[in-house]
């Protein structure tokens, strides 16, 4: 449990992020008035798809995955938010409902604001607008590397991708093309981002590990991407 007067420390991290610095004092005060700090354990729901969207909310700490269903339930999209990065930014000043659902994959430390103040706040500040936009257009260029990236019919090729992608997301290079993600992701939750079993994803992974692409200790990649 957050507590209270633990709230100053995590206010004056925030004003120091991109996603907030460019709020007035007073436009910031007006979302710690409004502000909650919680902790969540690993498997916790946030939200699920086409709950009213009331919140908008940034990652202290912790991974969270983002999961979005199509109509026919054949189809999802798979992927993760880490630290430092807020959502959703999909629907702004335009959907009720939240697109996707969110999971939490670790522990994890989050602020939410009610969406309606956000988005208010936002429409008189030109700069924080500004930022928003960006943002919004890396999550779309990311987005669609990783439909590309998706679209094979070899489930091998998926979860190779799927790799990569875990690499160059969420991975911290360490020397050459080495990249470590410091998140523990089990085989499960590779099979699902890649769209296939559990077994498959298994056998790819010894494949590369034999071959000295990755390595794979207690459930924690390192990912060799040139």
């Amino acid at each position: 449990m957050i507590k209270k007067s633990d709230y100053p420390r995590y206010i004056q991290m925030l004003k120091r992020r991109p996603e907030f610095s460019g709020f007035t004092p007073d436009e910031f005060n007006q979302l710690e008035q409004q502000m909650r700090i919680k902790e969540y354990p690993k498997g916790q729901l946030l939200f699920d798809q086409a709950d009213t969207r009331s919140r908008f909310y940034f990652v202290i700490s912790g991974l969270l995955r983002s999961e979005r269903i199509d109509e026919t339930g054949d189809f999802s999209f798979y992927s993760f938010i880490a630290e430092n990065k807020g959502f959703p930014y999909r629907g702004l000043f335009h959907d009720h409902e939240y697109a996707y659902a969110v999971n939490t994959m670790t522990p994890a430390v989050v602020v939410s604001f009610p969406m309606a103040n956000f988005e208010n706040l936002l429409t008189r500040n030109s700069e924080m607008m500004k930022r928003v936009i960006v943002e919004m257009g890396q999550i779309i260029n990311e987005n669609e590397d990783q439909l590309q990236q998706m679209v094979t019919s070899s489930a091998s090729d998926r979860v190779r991708n799927a790799l990569k992608i875990l690499g160059r997301k969420l991975g911290n290079q360490l020397a050459g093309d080495r990249w470590f993600v410091p998140y523990a992701i089990t085989l499960i939750e590779l099979a699902k981002m890649a769209g296939t079993t559990r077994e498959t994803a298994s056998q790819v992974v010894q494949r590369l590990e034999a071959d000295g692409q990755i390595i794979y200790e207690h459930k924690h990649f390192t990912i060799f991407i040139k």
